[in-house]
């Protein structure tokens, strides 16, 4: 699994799941958000202009993580208002569906995480 920030300012540097990591709250705070969607939004939104807009997995909405996305003053989506099963208002969802394409197209297949 692969976790980034895609937004139309760019892309943030990715973080690669190593294989049977469990991607709790813990590490989507620690690993994806405060190394890299904290620091790729002060870098490409210094002027606030955006909208964080998680997926709805259970670690996405932990407390500690809705706490620490409040500390930050990130501005993101609330359980509440986020729709399930709305793939049209996640463009994101098209991104991975066509990366994949493209890199399993030749039958590619990834032998280390390197």
């Amino acid at each position: 699994m692969v976790w980034l920030a895609l937004s139309p300012r760019g892309i943030s540097r990715a973080f690669f799941v190593p294989a049977g990591l469990a991607v709790n709250q813990e590490v989507y705070r620690e690993k994806c958000l405060r190394k890299i969607l904290v620091p790729f939004i002060e870098e490409q939104y210094p002027d606030g202009g955006y909208v964080f807009w998680p997926d709805k997995a259970s670690s996405h909405y932990a407390k500690s993580v809705t706490n620490f996305l409040q500390e930050k003053g990130v501005n993101f989506v609330l359980k509440e208002d986020n729709p399930t099963n709305l793939p049209q208002a996640r463009p994101v969802e098209d991104f991975f569906g066509h990366l994949d394409q493209l890199v399993y197209a030749k039958g590619w297949e990834a032998k280390t995480l390197e």
